[in-house]
């Protein structure tokens, strides 16, 4: 099941995204037509995903406590569409950030 999320509800849809899912390990794969799909990690855990309107961005945060090598914040700017994708158990099983170009997808792995 896919549930697109309205623009106006961005900020605290991705909030309950986060709530939900935070500390779950996932794949973060970031597919643009110039470069093609490339997979950026794997086995991170979710830190957290905001929408910050002034900036017209949307930030996805990963990494282990207290790593400083384990981090990542990946950034996507202009984004025009945001799905949650939804197994079969009604767990989210991804995050869809269509933008101008392309798409990001987090994904959560199965544990």
């Amino acid at each position: 099941m896919t549930d697109t999320i309205a623009i106006a509800n961005w900020a605290s849809e991705l909030q309950a995204f986060t709530h939900r899912n935070a500390g779950r390990r996932t794949v973060l794969e970031i597919d643009v037509s110039d470069v093609g799909a490339q997979q950026e990690e794997s086995d991170y855990p979710l830190k957290g995903v905001v929408f910050d309107a002034r900036d017209d961005r949307v930030q996805i945060m990963l990494g282990e406590e207290g790593s400083l090598e384990r981090r990542l914040t990946h950034s996507v700017g202009s984004a025009t569409r945001i799905d949650v994708l939804r197994g079969e158990d009604g767990k989210d099983a991804a995050l869809c950030i269509v933008h101008a170009g392309g798409q990001t997808l987090l994904r959560f792995l199965k544990r």
